[in-house]
């Protein structure tokens, strides 16, 4: 009984280190020598390997630049679906808004304000297609995340492909 509750721990906690990565993709190919960046244990790299440039590195809902945790390389912080530029809390600074499958420019939900649609790709399981404005046509899709990305890793991803 103690071999059996032993190996079940093990696996489990072996599944919660194993973080997957999550990769942004340029189009809905998913070709590995396409990949723009990825997020992988919260160090955002440029392209698909461990020697890419630091882009930036993303601790719980803070977003900083480099590889850096210090508040002085803070660039963004998300609160309750709203990003923050630096550690503000004034409505003025919030560059983005996600709410549900949208990204938003500003302190706005309102559908002219749509930067960016999210949505699951029904084709192809763990795949995400980030459509422009609210366009849900496929030759609208402007990135593909494969990976299962926080928002913080999400907010990320785009700022290191130019897309926000």
């Amino acid at each position: 009984m103690r071999l059996i509750a032993t190996l079940a721990l093990a696996l489990t906690s072996l599944g919660y280190f194993a973080q997957t990565s999550t990769y942004l993709y340029p189009s809905t190919s998913l070709r590995w020598n396409e990949v723009i960046s990825h997020v992988d244990g919260g160090i955002v790299r440029s392209g698909n390997g461990w020697r890419g440039d630091i882009l930036y590195t993303v601790d719980r809902e803070r977003i900083y630049t480099g590889y850096s945790t210090s508040s002085f390389n803070l660039a963004y912080t998300l609160r309750k679906g709203k990003l923050y530029l630096g550690d503000s809390y004034f409505t003025d600074a919030i560059a983005y808004t996600l709410e549900l499958d949208a990204i938003y420019v500003g302190d706005s939900q309102f559908p002219l304000d749509i930067a960016y649609t999210i949505r699951p790709d029904l084709s192809q399981q763990g795949v995400i297609s980030i459509f422009k404005e609210s366009s849900m046509s496929p030759f609208d899709i402007v990135a593909t995340l494969q990976g299962a990305p926080s928002h913080s890793e999400l907010f990320a991803l785009l700022f290191s492909a130019g897309l926000l």
